[in-house]
C-alpha cells in the first residue's frame, strides 16, 4: 500500500471533508487490514482525537464508537452478556490478542469484509449504523449498498436483547481466515440464520427463519427443511479455501446445531 499524506483530523467535519475532497482519500480506522491492500491513497485521515473508542451502556441500547477496538469490544461486560456470549465468542477467534488490541470495530465493518466473523454475529442482532453527517442504516442494509463510503461511521448501536446465540467458525487453523461462519440467534423462539465467509460477506436467510418461526414444533424434519431453505437462499462458494459443496455440508450441519443449541426444548 501506498500513501502520500497522513492527517489527524481535529473534527467530524474536518474528516468529512478531507474525505470527500478526493476518491483516493481513506478513512485510517484501526489500519490493520488497510496496510495489506494493495491499492493507493492521497490521505489517509485519522479519527484517533474525535472521542470514538467509547462503549456506553444504556438501559436498552450498547453504542459502540467506531474506533473501539475489537479485543475492547470482545471483553465488554455488556457485550460479553449479549446472546449469553456468542459476540464476544465471534470476535475472539479473530486472529491473536495482539491483533485485536489493534483492529476496530468501524474499519471491520466499514470494510465490508467477506472473512468477518463477528459481522457474521452482529447481523443476527438488531444493529444499527450512525454515519457522519446525518444518516443511520441498519447493518444488513449497509452490508447490501455498494461503492465507496462518502459518509463516516462513528458509532454502533446495539438493542440489548435476552435472548441466545450460537456462533461457529469453520477453519482449517485458529489463525486463518473461516472456510464458513454460522451464527444463530433466538429470542421467543423467533430466530434468525447468518452465513459468513461463503466465501462472500455474510448476509441473513429470512426465508429459512420465515419457516422456522411459523413451526409450532421443532422437530427433525423441521430442522432439515430449514436448513435446506438456508442452502437454497444464500448462495454459497468455492475459493482456494473450500468448495462450494463443501462449505453446504458445513452450513447444513451446523445451521440445525445451532437452531437446537439456542432453542430452549
Amino acid at each position: 500500500m501506498e500513501v502520500n499524506h497522513y492527517q489527524k483530523a481535529k473534527s467530524l467535519e474536518e474528516a468529512y471533508q478531507l474525505l470527500n475532497e478526493n476518491s483516493r482519500n481513506s478513512i485510517l480506522g484501526g489500519g490493520t487490514w488497510l496496510k495489506q491492500a494493495s491499492s493507493s491513497h492521497e490521505t489517509l485521515i485519522d479519527l484517533c482525537d474525535l472521542g470514538l473508542n467509547q462503549i456506553i451502556e444504556t438501559k436498552d441500547t450498547i453504542e459502540v464508537g467506531a474506533l473501539v477496538t475489537l479485543h475492547d469490544l470482545e471483553s465488554n461486560e455488556a457485550i460479553k452478556a449479549l446472546g449469553q456470549g456468542f459476540v464476544s465468542n465471534s470476535i475472539s477467534h479473530i486472529l491473536g490478542v495482539g491483533f485485536r488490541n489493534v483492529a476496530t470495530i468501524g474499519g471491520t465493518i466499514a470494510g465490508r469484509y467477506a472473512f468477518s466473523d463477528v459481522i457474521t454475529s452482529l447481523l443476527t442482532l438488531d444493529v444499527k449504523l450512525i454515519f457522519y453527517p446525518k444518516k443511520e442504516v441498519s447493518l444488513e442494509d449497509f452490508l447490501n449498498s455498494k461503492g465507496k463510503m462518502s459518509d463516516i461511521l462513528t458509532h454502533i448501536i446495539i438493542k440489548k436483547s435476552p435472548g441466545k446465540g450460537f456462533f461457529k467458525k469453520v477453519s482449517s487453523t485458529t489463525l486463518e481466515f473461516a472456510i464458513l461462519d454460522i451464527a444463530v440467534y433466538q429470542e421467543n423462539y423467533k430466530y434468525k440464520i447468518s452465513l459468513g465467509s461463503r466465501p462472500s460477506v455474510a448476509m441473513l436467510s429470512h426465508e429459512a427463519t420465515d419457516f422456522l418461526n411459523k413451526q409450532e414444533k421443532l422437530t427433525e424434519e423441521v430442522l432439515e427443511q430449514t436448513a435446506q431453505i438456508v442452502l437454497d437462499t444464500i448462495n454459497l462458494g468455492s475459493n482456494k479455501s473450500a468448495t462450494k459443496e463443501y462449505r453446504s455440508v458445513l452450513a447444513k450441519t451446523y445451521v440445525k446445531r445451532g437452531i437446537k443449541e439456542v432453542t430452549t426444548l
